[in-house]
């Protein structure tokens, strides 16, 4: 079978942290070709053990749960940032250090290139420009999120051979016809677990148990990629859990699912249920939004039973008019309930986190300070996190109406630190200030 490298590139921004972050797609992805008969090596460029010798420098020393900072060195910054007043970074592994690494593979017969945010995009084409260097006769496939959201920017910026618009599964196959003259039939993410084999030292372990989401939040993209919500079943969630557990000796397992909690009597609960009869000791961790309306007394007993650790919520928004405005996933009452659920459960209010929006069209800071306010009034820890316009969601068009630079035809200015489409009075000083309200 033919040999494949698939590569989790650098990540070009302002800044960057590793919060559980694995390239799961790639993971997924690379699970499907195994199964299939394929050869597989898989390099992930931001992996900091792949950095320097061991043990790490204290810079990239990891928290015990996982978590840390990225190896990262300034670049120079696009031209359409140049008025920028920050450092523009890239992170990962030095480029020699990427170079001599790929000189050591087997000649790859194709590469994919995964790909996320749509403004990390320079770090995607530095990275096929490194990988035609070392590999000048290997096709280079781009898929993921970039691809699928901008393909005609892509197509016009990344020097790749072919780009997979949507799911491997479905469109994948048709590229290796016109490669290798076969298309194997993949299976989906749903029904394949993730391995870690490919990292020398995973540090930690991340699931993700279904994609799509419920609800159809104008601002999130999940649901239009996914329409209809595809899981795993309870029975394969937990195998996956436990082989990474057994397997790779991880204790910390991060949750990436858009709509883990939908449900729960069905899927999430199941789960927990499975690792808890396994007698698994594991810290799980959400740096994921859960959903606030599924949330039982029940639900939040096996949570804490399981080793729930870091429970990060999405609330969005306090406001009743915006959160009618946004969609009705969940208001300040359903966040009340669950805290009461998860206080009664063994849960500190205070351990608990609650993402809110930032910068959305029309959100001027003061509705911002009241969201903070009515969070902090029920006990639990806010945390903002800025709204980047992404293309294709409901509420893109009122973005473009607000937008203070032309994310439309630049993605670099689609990255949320810029407060692209924010209020006059979110200034990045309100902001600073707004943050350290939510800390007090």
């Amino acid at each position: 079978m033919p040999q494949l490298l698939l590569v989790n590139p650098w990540i070009f921004d302002f800044a960057a942290y590793d919060f559980w972050l694995k390239p799961i797609g790639l993971l997924s992805l690379a699970e499907a070709l195994k199964e299939t008969g394929f050869e597989i090596e898989l390099v992930d460029l931001t992996d900091p053990f792949l950095n320097r010798e061991s043990p790490l420098p204290r810079q990239l020393r990891r928290m015990p749960d996982g978590r840390g900072k990225f190896f990262a060195e300034e670049i120079p910054k696009p031209a359409a940032l140049k008025n920028i007043a920050r450092k523009y970074k890239r992170h990962g592994v030095d480029p020699a250090r990427a170079e001599s690494l790929f000189a050591t593979i087997t000649k790859p017969d194709a590469i994919l290139l995964s790909t996320t945010m749509t403004y990390w995009y320079p770090g995607y084409v530095r990275t096929s420009e490194l990988l035609r260097k070392v590999f000048p006769e290997a096709p280079i496939i781009a898929g993921g999120l970039y691809v699928t959201l901008l393909p005609e920017h892509a197509r016009k910026n990344l020097p790749a051979d072919f780009f997979c618009v949507g799911d491997y599964e479905t469109f994948l196959p048709e590229i290796f016809r016109k490669i290798f003259g076969a298309a194997p039939r993949l299976k989906s993410p749903e029904q394949i677990g993730i391995g870690l084999e490919w990292y020398s030292c995973p540090a930690y372990g991340v699931v993700i148990t279904g994609r799509g989401c419920a609800s159809r939040c104008r601002y999130c993209v999940s649901w239009k990629l996914h329409p209809a919500l595809r899981r795993k079943s309870p029975e394969l969630a937990v195998e996956e859990i436990s082989g990474q557990a057994e397997n790779f000796g991880v204790r910390n397992i991060a949750f990436y699912d858009d709509a883990l909690l939908v449900d729960p009597g069905e899927h999430i609960m199941p789960i927990l249920e499975g690792v808890i009869r396994k007698k698994l000791a594991l810290n799980f961790h959400t740096p994921n939004g859960l959903h606030l309306k599924p949330m039982t007394r029940e639900l939040a007993k096996l949570m804490k039973r399981s080793g729930f650790q870091v429970i990060r919520f999405g609330l969005e928004t306090a406001d009743p008019g915006r959160q009618k405005m946004l969609g009705p996933k969940a208001g300040i009452d359903d966040l009340a309930s669950a805290l009461d659920d998860l206080e009664q459960a063994g849960f500190a209010r205070k351990e608990i986190g609650i993402y809110m929006l930032a910068g959305l069209p029309g959100q001027a800071a003061e509705e911002i300070e009241r969201d903070i306010q009515s969070v902090k009034k029920l006990g639990a820890r806010p945390y903002l996190t800025e709204y980047s316009p992404i293309p294709g969601t409901d509420l893109w068009e009122e973005a473009c109406a607000s937008a203070r630079f032309d994310f439309v035809n630049e993605p670099l200015f689609q990255n949320c630190s810029l407060l692209s489409c924010a209020h006059p009075s979110l200034t990045p000083q309100k902001l600073s200030r707004l943050r350290a309200l939510c800390k007090e």
